[in-house]
């Protein structure tokens, strides 16, 4: 039986190159180069991108790219893994990032101090093998360490490939 989805946001070939772009943690002036917006424009594309994808964080964006199909495993640069499972705290927190949680927010709902999430999440970074939290929370999903549900109501507590199978948009001139 299909799984059914939250509505899934139409998107240009250029708002997918860009939120691959998110996903992948790239500074403003790499996002640029890679999309031919003017680096000063780049964060007001950013943030028009995350509106229609109806968040206000970027990791959040890069979740949401991830479990639509449209942000892949190359996406995402990944450099010297640990490979090692995530404590049960540092995946709570990682969840909340996927869910679009600030850290102050993650605090409150995981009974946590602010600066204790904050040291979690500098561990999953380091764990991950990733520089940003766009980066943990694409990879998380990419990967299976946290299930789509962890976006919240309508998403399935299954495996991203078994909700789409691969990545099912390709912009035109990418690879």
């Amino acid at each position: 039986m299909p799984v059914s989805l939250p509505e899934r946001p139409d998107l240009s070939d250029a708002e997918v190159l860009l939120l691959r772009q998110v996903a992948g943690g790239h500074l403003n002036a790499a996002v640029s180069r890679a999309t031919g917006i003017p680096e000063k424009s780049v964060a007001a594309a950013v943030n028009a991108l995350m509106s229609k994808l109806g968040t206000a964080n970027r990791h959040h964006a890069a979740a949401l790219g991830a479990a639509w199909g449209w942000v892949r495993a190359e996406d995402v640069p990944v450099i010297n893994p640990s490979g090692q499972q995530l404590p049960k705290g540092r995946r709570k927190v990682l969840e909340a990032l996927v869910a679009g949680d600030e850290p102050e927010t993650a605090a409150g709902r995981l009974g946590l101090s602010e600066n204790t999430v904050r040291v979690y999440i500098q561990d999953v970074l380091r764990a991950l093998g990733v520089r940003s939290r766009q980066q943990a929370a694409a990879i998380a999903l990419l990967t299976g360490i946290v299930p789509p549900s962890a976006l919240g109501d309508g998403w399935p507590d299954t495996g991203l490939a078994a909700v789409h199978g691969p990545a099912d948009r390709q912009p035109a001139g990418v690879s």
